[in-house]
């Protein structure tokens, strides 16, 4: 029984010491990058072709842009090329008279009308009627102006309406800036009688606004009064 039991320690070490020389379980083989993974197959190329893509993308956009901008000078320069108007309406008239209505065509088409509602017409001195591009050439501008009696200087003044009318013949040239002015105001004096002094002036200057203007219209500001 002795022997049997010494024997035990040295089987337990015995297989133990089997255990421990047993190689270690196979570990699995780590597989290829996912496609599309860092260090991937075509990782790298695939970057590449993205990067040059969005480069491409932000050429178009700037080129697009680029083409507007010049497209909307070109259009810019084509209009100052052409001739522009400026007109101007200008009150002259005195507190004997006060302007109920501002009526005005050019070429036959209405480009203003104002009515004195709020009596902000009458106390304007001067005010805009009309602005912008115009083809090179003869041009008519036709006022009608409705005046009545500032009854606040005489009783009997504010029964009088008085409504007058004008044309004005003007040459738009080509790479000019026309400037009108409509001159409303009274002619004559204390003797002229009250209905017959509500009249009608303009007065015209041009500019040149176009470097490339023709010389034969660049000989300076041209003014000029017409009734």
């Amino acid at each position: 029984m002795k022997r049997a039991s010494s024997l035990v320690p040295i089987l337990v070490a015995m297989v133990f010491g089997a255990r421990a020389q047993e190689p270690p379980p196979p570990q699995p083989e780590a597989g290829p990058p996912a496609a599309g993974a860092p260090g991937a197959p075509g990782y790298e190329v695939r970057l590449k072709s993205l990067r040059e893509r969005v480069d491409d993308l932000k050429g178009r956009v700037f080129d697009s842009k680029t083409r507007l901008m010049i497209l909307g000078e070109q259009i810019l320069n084509n209009l100052i090329a052409e001739a522009r108007i400026v007109i101007t309406h200008v009150n002259d008239a005195s507190s004997m008279l006060t302007l109920e209505e501002a009526l005005y065509f050019l070429d036959n088409q209405r480009i203003y009308y104002q009515m004195n509602q709020d009596g902000s017409l009458d106390k304007s001195k001067e005010f805009p009627i009309f602005e912008g591009s115009i083809s090179p050439g003869n041009h008519i501008l036709s006022v009608e102006l409705v005046y009545r009696g500032n009854g606040k200087v005489f009783t009997y003044l504010s029964g009088y309406v008085f409504r007058v009318k004008s044309t004005f013949n003007f040459f738009a040239s080509k790479g000019f800036e026309t400037q009108v002015r409509s001159i409303g105001y009274e002619k004559g004096g204390l003797t002229t009688p009250l209905q017959d002094r509500p009249s009608v002036r303009f007065e015209v200057r041009r500019e040149k606004v176009a470097a490339d203007a023709p010389a034969s219209g660049a000989e300076g500001p041209v003014d000029r009064t017409s009734n």
